[in-house]
């Protein structure tokens, strides 16, 4: 096995993101449309799969004091910087969002309903031109640019991860995380800082008060101080403060779970920065393998199933627990949130995000403790990898249509 595999999967999956990346995404391609297409603009078209817009519908946008679809698409044209990539709306000048807010009425926003995975498509008609921008798979990953006539587009399919990413071995983590160089992490702590900064934030402007309760905020324990830490900066983040956050596997949320749990359970244990980053890599693998099982988006929150499981792990790690103790955080992570929806970016995200913190070191404390739920319990089971594959078959299979019935129930508020 090579460490440098594991290196390489989680590099993959860190990148900087000025806001949510629903809205930045839709920016971005936005933003690579109004640079290509020439003339002036008459209509756009903007379409999108159905998770990808539900996590746009009602998100807070860098720069922007109004929110929705159609205002995303207008700011990647009038303010967004494609050469940025998942930072494009880094600076956003009020001339640029009057603009944007007078754009807004030549814009038609749909649900790409034949899409099956994530995709954004942006169309842009002038008199003299007719453009179409394709992101396909990932976030950032700008996959077609062309003027009309337009070909079919069919989404290539991705290489095969290296065959230590696909299994979920827990083991090989382990010995990962201990045995790596640890001048190889050292990039994890720029990401950890940038995580810290976003949280700095939060706290000066009052919004862990919107996470937690005057009377918690006073408590010390790490159970709290992680809810705190990863709630608030997720709170700052999707109320559309303009500060870059470190993503893990697509989502800022997510980045901010891992590095922002795993940090508060390294500093109320008195965990060194080595030990600490080795906790980092860990739980990255982790959050990385339950993503191949649940997708990039999907209808669950994978704040709680992915990186809170794996901040759950690396918390264990921190506590010099083993294969044993991180197998029954798995399980008390999965017997408690599996089943907590996703419905939709926004400040709420924030509650869930400081419920799976809390619920992720509290579950590696039960596992130290030879406690929590029987392997016996519902989807649960005795081997990690089978653990996963319930929740990917849950997820994936068995809750198919919950997606399309979440953006209904949103649709009928009239929030896009």
């Amino acid at each position: 096995m090579s460490y440098d595999c594991y290196l390489q999967q989680i590099a993959a999956t860190l990148a900087e993101s000025t806001g949510c990346t629903e809205p930045s995404a839709i920016a971005l391609n936005a933003a690579t449309a109004r640079r290509h297409v020439q003339g002036d603009i008459l209509r756009v078209t903007a379409r999108l799969d159905a998770y990808l817009f539900k996590n746009a519908m009602g998100v807070g946008i860098p720069g922007a004091d109004e929110r929705g679809v159609e205002l995303c698409v207008a700011l990647g044209i009038t303010a967004g910087d494609c050469d940025a990539g998942m930072n494009a709306l880094h600076t956003v000048t009020a001339a640029q969002l009057a603009q944007a807010k007078a754009l807004r009425e030549k814009i038609r926003v749909e649900i790409a309903e034949e899409a099956r995975g994530l995709y954004i498509e942006t169309i842009i008609e002038t008199e003299r031109d007719c453009l179409r921008v394709i992101t396909s798979q990932t976030h950032d990953n700008i996959a077609r640019v062309e003027h009309a006539p337009f070909a079919l587009f069919t989404p290539e399919k991705k290489d095969a991860p290296a065959a230590e990413a696909i299994i979920g071995d827990v083991a090989a983590y382990l010995n990962f995380a201990n045995n790596v160089p640890v001048e190889k992490l050292r990039f994890l702590t720029d990401a950890l800082e940038m995580n810290r900064r976003v949280y700095r934030t939060a706290v000066e402007k009052g919004m862990d008060r919107q996470v937690l309760p005057s009377m918690m905020l006073k408590d010390p324990s790490v159970f709290v101080q992680a809810k705190r830490m990863a709630g608030s900066a997720s709170y700052a983040r999707m109320s559309g403060v303009p500060l870059p956050v470190m993503t893990a596997t697509g989502s800022g949320n997510q980045g901010l779970t891992l590095f922002l749990t795993v940090d508060a359970a390294a500093q109320a244990f008195g965990a060194d920065d080595e030990k600490l980053l080795r906790a980092l890599a860990l739980a990255n693998m982790v959050n990385i393998y339950i993503k191949s099982h649940i997708g990039p988006l999907s209808s669950v929150c994978a704040c709680g199933v992915a990186s809170g499981l794996g901040a759950s792990l690396g918390t264990v790690y921190l506590l010099g627990g083993g294969e044993k103790e991180m197998l029954q955080a798995a399980r008390n992570i999965l017997g408690s949130v599996s089943g907590m929806i996703c419905d939709g970016a926004k400040e709420g995200c924030a509650n869930k995000v400081a419920l799976s913190a809390g619920l992720a070191v509290e579950a590696a404390c039960l596992a130290m403790e030879g406690s929590g739920i029987h392997a016996q319990d519902g989807i649960l089971d005795n081997d990690f990898d089978h653990l996963i594959a319930h929740l990917g078959e849950l997820v994936v299979e068995g809750m198919g249509r919950t997606n399309s019935t979440i953006v209904h129930i949103m649709m009928s508020e009239k929030r896009c």
